[in-house]
C-alpha cells in the first residue's frame, strides 16, 4: 500500500445480482484485519490506521450490496485468531466500522485458516485447547448478528460459545482441510455437542471454512452429510 485509499464504486454488483437471484443473497467479504495481514504498508505507518481505511471502503461496498437485496453480509476474519492480542485493541473496532449503517443481518467468520501445511503446522503449536475465541468474543457488539466458528476436528472448547448468547452461531461441523467425507453421524455429534451451549433456534449448521480446498466430489459429499446431520438433529 503506497498511497492513501480512496472511495471507489462497488466491485461486486454483477456477482451480487446473480447470487441474489439464485440463493437469496448471502455474501462474504474479507475483513479489514485479514486484508491488512496480506498487504505491505508503505503509506499509513500504522496497521490499525490502514485497517480502518479498508473498513470504511468495505462499509461502502456492504451498503451497496445491501441495497441490491443481500440478506446477510459476512466478513471473514481468520486473522483474529492469529493476532488475538490486537483484536480487542483495534480489530473489533475496524469490524464494527465495516458494518456501520447496515440493516441486513451481519456475520463474522473466524476460523483457523485453510488446510495448507503452514496453517496445519501453526495449529499444532496452539496446544491441547484453542481458547483464542475467548479473547475477543466479549468485544463483539450487538450489531454483529451471527458468528461463524471452526468446531470440526478442532481443539476449540465448545464452552466458549456461552459468551455469544445474543447471536446466531454458525457451527463449523465439516473439516474442509481433509478429503475424507464425514459421516452424517459424526457431523450430527458435533452439532449436538454445541447444543449444550447454543439454543436450537440460534444454531446454524455450517462448515469450518470455505469449500475451495477439497475436490468437488468430496465437497458435495460433505455438504450432503451436513444436510442429513442437520435434519436428524431437528427431528430429535
Amino acid at each position: 500500500m503506497a498511497t492513501q485509499l480512496s472511495d471507489t464504486t462497488a466491485v461486486l454488483v454483477s456477482e451480487t445480482s446473480t447470487a441474489s437471484y439464485y440463493v437469496g443473497g448471502t455474501f462474504t467479504l474479507p475483513g479489514p484485519m485479514t486484508i491488512c495481514d496480506t498487504i505491505a504498508d508503505q503509506h499509513y505507518g500504522d496497521r490499525s490506521k490502514m485497517a480502518m481505511a479498508f473498513a470504511e471502503l468495505l462499509d461502502q461496498e456492504a451498503l451497496e450490496l445491501e441495497s441490491l437485496g443481500v440478506d446477510v453480509i459476512q466478513f471473514d476474519e481468520p486473522a483474529f485468531n492469529a493476532f488475538m492480542h490486537l483484536v480487542p485493541e483495534w480489530g473489533v473496532d475496524c469490524l464494527h466500522r465495516a458494518i456501520q449503517g447496515l440493516k441486513c443481518k451481519t456475520a463474522v467468520h473466524i476460523c483457523y485458516g485453510y488446510g495448507i501445511k503452514q496453517n496445519n503446522d501453526w495449529k499444532e503449536s496452539l496446544g491441547a485447547e484453542w481458547r483464542q475465541y475467548e479473547e475477543f468474543f466479549p468485544a463483539l457488539n450487538a450489531s454483529i448478528n451471527q458468528v461463524s466458528l471452526e468446531c470440526a476436528d478442532s481443539h476449540v472448547p465448545l464452552s466458549v460459545m456461552a459468551a455469544l448468547k445474543d447471536k446466531e452461531v454458525l457451527i463449523g461441523a465439516i473439516n474442509v482441510a481433509s478429503n475424507v467425507v464425514e459421516t452424517p453421524e459424526k457431523v450430527a455429534a458435533t452439532l449436538r455437542a454445541a447444543l449444550e451451549f447454543v439454543d436450537p433456534e440460534r444454531l446454524i449448521a455450517c462448515t469450518n471454512c470455505g469449500m475451495a480446498p477439497p475436490p468437488r466430489n468430496v465437497a458435495e459429499g460433505e455438504l450432503h452429510a451436513l444436510g442429513q446431520a442437520r435434519g436428524s438433529c431437528s427431528r430429535n
